[in-house]
């Protein structure tokens, strides 16, 4: 399950974001990358512990849908990226563990509106072929951390987002995907008929799947 989700940071927020990210120092970002990854990764990075990177994933970590889709136990490793013109991340496979945390989900947090760059595509490979996306300000993309995937050039302007990734109650891709569905289901169900039969047979399916599959 692949969530593009729209305009989780308010348009307030991300300008005040912009004008203090502004008047920050930016560190290479190979520092963080492993050590295959190094070769392919030319951008510049900010990372935590950071009063605008805390404050922005509070928010991410607060969003209904984020928490109903990832589920998230612990963030991990969250810094903010910027490319400038041709500057890129070519394709790389994420470390399945970082700091002893596993990784289940990543997210791309765009900070920087659409009309401000060009390029910058995040490219994701799966069995069907590439699909990519081109994030406005206050838009998440939120994937399994298992794809290759790559971020393209920028062609104009800069790109800035923030990135992270989260270790899940739930394990696999499939279970987060089908409680996922269930929940919307169950909703549904209540907003058209109320607390109807088929609703108390939705939550009951729905809870016991995550009371089984949910670890710490």
């Amino acid at each position: 399950m692949i969530l593009h989700i729209e305009q989780v940071i308010d348009p307030g927020t991300l300008s005040v974001i912009r004008e203090k990210l502004a008047q920050e120092s930016f560190s290479d970002g190979t520092e963080s990358a492993g050590w295959a990854a190094r070769q392919v990764k030319n951008n510049q990075q900010l990372r935590a512990p950071h009063p605008l990177i805390e404050l922005l994933q509070k928010r991410l970590a607060g969003h209904e849908v984020v928490k109903l889709a990832a589920r998230p136990a612990q963030f991990v490793n969250v810094m903010i990226n910027r490319y400038d013109i041709d500057q890129s991340y070519g394709t790389h496979m994420d470390d399945a563990l970082m700091g002893q945390v596993r990784t289940d989900m990543s997210f791309t947090l765009g900070l920087t509106p659409l009309s401000d760059y060009e390029g910058g595509e995040l490219v994701i490979e799966d069995s069907s072929g590439e699909r990519s996306w081109r994030l406005d300000a206050g838009d998440v993309l939120l994937y399994p951390t298992q794809f290759l995937h790559r971020v393209n050039a920028v062609t104009a302007g800069s790109r800035v987002a923030m990135v992270g990734w989260i270790e899940s109650l739930l394990r696999e891709p499939q279970q987060r995907e089908i409680c996922f569905d269930l929940y919307q289901a169950m909703r549904s169900e209540f907003d058209k008929h109320g607390k109807s039969a088929n609703f108390d047979l939705l939550s009951k399916t729905y809870n016991n799947l995550l009371r089984r599959w949910s670890k710490r």
